[in-house]
């Protein structure tokens, strides 16, 4: 499998955070809408290529231009190897280390190598706000009557841009590349029908800077993820529970909601001395009005040193 890079172009605010299960819900609304791929039909063609066991691709979240998460183990490698050594400045760099969100490439790229990065340079991180917004009234197409304001929380992307990594099956890049032009005519997220979300590809794009020559002991992984069963299990990590919903057309399926889902958000490091190209899995069984329905688990991996 071969690495790309998506650049997005996101002017607008945006109301649903980039995570690598939404980002694959629109995919999957995407190939339901549009008939001429080369390898499937449909969604429920896409998603069978997943349980094959030779998934064509692997994505990650989507990340701020230039910045990558960072991992979880960040704080250890400032880590003295007697607590006597550890000084003022030592101690600040913990500090720094563990409240950081995310890494720049070239930080990241330090990490991957074994090394402890320079975290001087400080990452420009999505920006997140809350908007206020009136109520109109269905009878009058009015605002409503004094004390009908109401807030919304919205996220801005600081350079107008998001970028996702996505590791592709030989011969499928020219399907997912039209995949992600489509998310990009509709949007992306709740709200897009007004404007939130709205999006287009800028770049679609080899990217080599995650190539390791030398060994690795282990990976750093960029998305979303639910372990399969065979998946490594020593690491650290994080965790969310995820409360999805039906999207498009099965929102009015009678119970929209999904089953509450336990993902590790990315950052979660592994160790292993034999690193894949992804892991993770499809849940299935999801929905509860929905049994075809899927969560995708699948986890873009970076192998690392250290």
């Amino acid at each position: 499998m071969r690495t790309y890079r998506i650049d997005l172009a996101v002017p607008s605010g945006f109301v649903t955070a980039w995570q690598s299960d939404t980002i694959f819900g629109h995919l999957c609304w995407a190939a339901e809408r549009q008939g001429h791929f080369i390898h499937f039909q449909g969604a429920a063609g896409l998603i069978d290529l997943f349980c094959t066991g030779d998934i064509p691709f692997a994505i990650s979240d989507g990340f701020p231009t230039g910045l990558l998460p960072a991992p979880i183990t960040l704080k250890g490698r400032f880590l003295s190897e007697s607590s006597e050594n550890l000084d003022s400045s030592s101690y600040a760099l913990m500090k720094k280390a563990k409240k950081r969100e995310y890494l720049t490439l070239a930080q990241f790229q330090a990490f991957q190598r074994g090394e402890t990065p320079d975290l001087e340079n400080e990452s420009k991180e999505f920006v997140k706000t809350t908007t206020l917004h009136n109520k109109i009234s269905r009878f009058t197409n009015t605002t409503g009557e004094a004390g009908s304001l109401f807030e919304r929380d919205e996220i801005f992307a600081p350079d107008g841009t998001v970028q996702i990594y996505a590791k592709v099956r030989e011969g499928f890049e020219d399907d997912l590349r039209l995949l992600f032009e489509l998310v990009s005519h509709s949007g992306f997220g709740a709200k897009k029908s007004s404007g939130k979300g709205a999006c287009s590809v800028e770049k679609f794009e080899l990217f080599s800077g995650f190539d390791r020559n030398a060994k690795s002991s282990g990976f750093v992984t960029l998305s979303h993820y639910v372990p399969a069963q065979n998946d490594p299990t020593d690491g650290a990590y994080k965790t969310m529970i995820k409360y999805g919903k039906l999207g498009e057309e099965k929102t009015f399926s009678g119970n929209p909601f999904k089953k509450p889902l336990i993902m590790l958000k990315p950052g979660a490091v592994f160790k292993t001395d034999d690193v894949k190209p992804y892991y993770g899995r499809l849940v299935k069984e999801i929905a509860y009005s929905e049994p075809d329905v899927v969560q995708y688990g699948f986890a873009f991996v970076v192998p690392v040193l250290g």
